[in-house]
């Protein structure tokens, strides 16, 4: 079966972002993380008034951490994955249930392949796998593998926001399909059972991307603690991201989730995957 690797190695400051870039300023990063929230979420008018009348990013960061689990981007160095033998018990049950979930998502994957390999390869010339370098465990560098959807790119094509126009052009029309429902998410499953990636956890960024964004986001390395996930704390609060903001945003729900990791906050995000797959709800962040 032939799959595409497509690895890009942009010089440094080539990644692109669909948004001016934030300024040093506390109070500026503070205010434009909230501005998108707010644009993005649907918050109860007590929580909205709440945080509005607090006075910079300290007032804010409880208020954010308690109602809305995404942990302030000034806090980030500050934040620690749980010890403990109770956290190794749920570690170990915890890939016990990712290797039983990606059994069970390989073999939907195959009872699909000979309806969804001939639509894929009539539409556009090329293998039936793309795959990518990405970031995983520990800042270990792992492909990742899903159904093709796009028209290749050439082998120097810059590292892109998913959420780019120029990405987006790229998507056959079937596809849009397999997007929309995460079909072409399901090799990501054979990432989980080998032990590169997990059911829940931050989803794993493009080498570049991540060398970008490590150098102006605080803490942005600690994102990397755990195995990153097919779905995450981000996806279902938050969304897609593909602005500078957007990725801080990102970073926060991401230690977020490592630091209060446990059954209840996987469940959560398994629960909460669903309807966000059936709301169409894949816009990028605001700008």
């Amino acid at each position: 079966m032939a799959i595409q690797t497509q690895e890009t190695s942009p010089a440094a400051g080539s990644i692109e972002m669909d948004a001016p870039s934030l300024s040093d300023s506390p109070q500026e990063i503070c205010r434009a993380c909230w501005a998108a929230l707010q644009a993005r979420l649907s918050l109860p008018p007590g929580l909205l008034s709440a945080i509005e009348g607090c006075d910079g990013p300290d007032q804010r960061a409880p208020l954010c951490a308690g109602r809305l689990k995404i942990i302030c981007p000034f806090r980030h160095e500050y934040v620690d994955e749980p010890r403990g033998v109770g956290h190794a018990i749920y570690r170990a049950l915890r890939r016990i249930g990712d290797i039983i979930v990606a059994l069970i998502g390989l073999a939907l994957l195959l009872a699909l392949l000979p309806i969804l390999a001939p639509l894929i390869l009539i539409q556009s010339p090329g293998p039936l796998l793309f795959s990518q370098k990405r970031i995983g465990l520990k800042g270990k560098i792992f492909t990742l593998h899903k159904l093709r959807t796009m028209h290749q790119k050439q082998p120097d094509g810059e590292a892109l926001w998913a959420t780019d126009e120029r990405e987006r052009a790229r998507i056959f029309p079937f596809d849009q399909f397999l997007r929309k429902t995460h079909i072409d998410e399901l090799p990501q499953f054979w990432n989980v059972l080998i032990g590169e990636m997990s059911l829940v956890g931050p989803r794993p960024e493009q080498v570049p991307i991540v060398e970008e964004l490590a150098k102006s986001i605080p803490g942005y390395h600690r994102r990397h603690a755990v195995r990153p996930g097919i779905t995450g704390l981000r996806q279902v609060q938050y969304g897609y991201v593909g602005t500078e903001i957007g990725s801080w945003l990102s970073t926060g729900y991401d230690l977020y989730f490592i630091t209060h990791q446990g059954p209840l906050l996987d469940a959560y995000v398994c629960l909460n995957t669903i309807p966000r797959v059936l709301s169409d709800n894949d816009q990028p962040d605001a700008k």
